[in-house]
């Protein structure tokens, strides 16, 4: 594996302790999503799939919702999965993945990520953000270092270079969003084990990536690691982050659309999956979404708030 990890020595010390979260408890039945601030209010990005992921031949947009009101501000997005987010000033940036119906009744994800532009939220402008011709791309992470943008994509072919398990990541960088280019794919980032749903901040010299990742007797969690130059990777500390818990079964007073069936699921439901974590930073905290469920067609979305900025938050977790 041509990527290096580095874990911890019977002299680490754990400095801070582990992270402190309040978790709010579900808010939506949507799937993956990003929080982010539009002009001094907080939204949210949701992917909008009724069947939870089931059913990939059903039209599924994403939505943005004002997370204050719950009032739906605009729907985004066609003939995409995977939807991510970016925020540069007041101009956002919906990045879905492309998909098709490959043979009659069976849709597939392709190798083109469109990106979906608006500075109100209500109008949005259709391009294309990146084509890798032949392989087949899922989830991507956005952000902005010293030197441009770098995007983390989630890729499940060529099998040569996603290794044994499912999926792993690969990278790409640009100066202007428009022109790629991609990294040599035997940095793909770790193939020795199942690595999917990405988030990814650059804070400080450091890419701080989030993934989910199998553990032992099929539960799924969120892992979080730090690198300079996506050779080099350093394991936090304090993972795994946000496990599931009986805390996420407390329906949030201001959560929107769950019916009472899913009201009734999420009481009894087998939850041992925690993933596709995504945060951003509001009047000095962080308020952190991720999907609770079991990796089996049944997630809903849950929100926690850290005491802090993205940024502390990041670094507290290497210390």
């Amino acid at each position: 594996m041509p990527v290096t990890e580095f874990n911890y020595t019977a002299e680490t010390k754990m400095l801070r302790g582990f992270p402190k979260f309040k978790r709010n408890g579900a808010v939506s039945p949507n799937g993956e999503m990003t929080p982010f601030v539009h002009k001094g209010r907080l939204m949210r990005m949701e992917l909008n799939d009724p069947t939870g992921g089931t059913d990939f031949g059903r039209p599924t947009p994403a939505m943005i919702r004002d997370v204050e009101t719950g009032k739906v501000i605009s729907y985004v997005g066609e003939n995409c999965y995977y939807y991510s987010a970016y925020v540069e000033g007041d101009t956002v940036y919906v990045l879905g993945t492309e998909r098709l119906e490959v043979s009659p009744g069976h849709f597939a994800t392709t190798d083109t990520i469109y990106a979906y532009v608006s500075t109100d939220l209500i109008n949005w402008e259709k391009r294309v953000l990146l084509k890798r011709p032949g392989w087949g791309l899922l989830n991507t992470a956005l952000t902005k270092g010293e030197d441009g943008y770098v995007i983390l994509i989630e890729f499940y072919k060529p099998e040569e270079f996603v290794g044994p398990y499912p999926y792993t990541f690969f990278i790409a960088k640009s100066k202007d969003l428009v022109s790629w280019e991609f990294d040599d794919p035997e940095f793909a980032f770790f193939k020795d084990r199942y690595m999917g749903g990405p988030w990814m901040r650059y804070s400080e010299g450091y890419y701080y990536v989030i993934s989910v990742t199998e553990l032992p007797c099929v539960r799924y969690s969120n892992y979080i690691y730090r690198t300079k130059d996506f050779r080099h990777w350093e394991v936090g500390l304090y993972n795994p982050l946000l496990s599931p818990t009986e805390e996420d079964r407390v329906i949030a007073p201001y959560a929107v659309d769950l019916s009472e069936e899913m009201k009734e699921k999420i009481k009894t439901g087998l939850l041992i999956s925690s993933s596709d974590v995504d945060m951003c930073d509001l009047n000095g905290k962080t308020y952190i979404n991720y999907l609770i469920g079991n990796q089996l067609g049944f997630y809903y979305m849950v929100e926690a708030e850290y005491d802090g900025t993205v940024a502390e938050f990041l670094k507290a977790n290497f210390e």
